[in-house]
């Protein structure tokens, strides 16, 4: 596992390793309130430009676009304003102070337990299947249900599955299953828009070379997996952390380390949205996604890369195949030295 003594960080003088990043541009909800109390962990809430000047909640940190900016990160002045993507200065952030872990997750889902992710190395349940992109709500008996960023012409597939135990599995990313309004897409809301309940299964994971989308709405990060964090700002914001997903998995599979899917520990009370904005801001999922898996299946990694050349490569690629924009390069670069930095500040070569 060539990345993992490249990302993991030395025990540091820091009240916290375990962090949770969020990005908001309301007063604090009530699920950011819940979030801040929850033992052993420190709620870091990234701010924009929308975010009202006032912003305060008790046992919460904040970063203001003031704040973003004193960092000093080269990624803080290139992202844009007003974009998701603004997260990517909280990941840097909660990575120089010493993060062991990080929970992602938005301002309007409520963990249902303290939050516990699984250790990084453990036996799991593994989906065999013939699919190359699986829809993981069909393990946990919804299967008319699909999630953000499923291929539509695959919404109906049925094919049979079967599961297996393997031991010995590197987690790096652990997406959580969401209750009463999961992530799903504006076509499903507005067709059949619906409390929703899975089944509390094992946690399972899928085997190289079967995709599934997964979000930042739930979702742990593990220190194998930090570099991967990346969320492009050149998509919309409704796809943006779908198409970080995809090209998560891909990056995973190239050191063995899996996306593991757990049984429901959040629900989501969410924030109002326009569903026909949404459906506009979501085109490319459901127009590109089919190629945007095919093009993944097929993507050798040039040899003796290290983990960020493999991120870059990618995504020079996705540029070159008009999934990305040109502009994102020179912020990608920008965050990945950005991340460079902070490991060398804790590595003496």
């Amino acid at each position: 596992m060539k990345y993992i003594s490249f990302f993991f960080l030395p025990t540091l003088v820091f009240c916290f390793d375990k962090w949770i990043v969020v990005t908001s541009i309301q007063y604090p909800t009530p699920q950011l309130e819940k979030l801040a109390k929850i033992p052993g962990w420190h709620l870091l809430v990234v701010g924009d430009k929308k975010t009202p000047k006032d912003w305060h909640l008790a046992h919460c940190e904040y970063l203001s676009p003031d704040d973003q900016l004193r960092l000093g990160y080269k990624s803080a002045t290139a992202l844009p304003w007003n974009h998701y993507s603004r997260k990517n200065i909280g990941y840097l952030y909660a990575i120089s102070k010493g993060a062991k872990i990080i929970y992602e997750t938005d301002d309007d889902n409520e963990p249902i337990n303290e939050l516990s992710a699984y250790d990084c190395e453990t036996s799991l349940h593994s989906i065999n299947t013939l699919e190359t992109c699986f829809n993981i709500y069909r393990y946990f008996d919804c299967p008319e249900v699909w999630p953000r960023g499923y291929p539509l012409d695959k919404i109906r597939s049925s094919s049979a599955f079967s599961i297996s135990l393997l031991s010995n599995c590197i987690i790096g990313v652990e997406q959580g299953i969401v209750n009463d309004s999961p992530d799903v897409d504006a076509i499903f809301r507005l067709t059949q828009d619906r409390y929703i309940k899975f089944n509390d299964y094992p946690p399972i994971f899928l085997p190289e070379g079967v995709f599934c989308p997964f979000n930042s709405q739930n979702t742990f990060i593990h220190p194998v997996a930090f570099f991967t964090l990346y969320l492009p700002s050149s998509v919309s914001m409704r796809i943006s952390d779908i198409w970080r997903g995809y090209i998560t998995q891909k990056l995973l599979w190239a050191h063995n380390a899996k996306l593991v899917f757990s049984a429901p520990n959040a629900v989501q009370k969410r924030n109002a949205h326009s569903l026909l904005q949404n459906f506009q801001l979501e085109l490319d999922l459901y127009l590109k996604t089919p190629a945007l898996i095919d093009f993944l299946s097929n993507f050798h990694f040039p040899p003796d890369l290290d983990p960020c050349q493999e991120l870059v490569s990618i995504y020079e690629e996705l540029v070159a195949r008009k999934f990305i924009q040109q502009s994102e390069m020179p912020i990608l670069e920008a965050w990945v030295e950005d991340l460079q930095a902070i490991r060398d500040s804790f590595f003496i070569d």
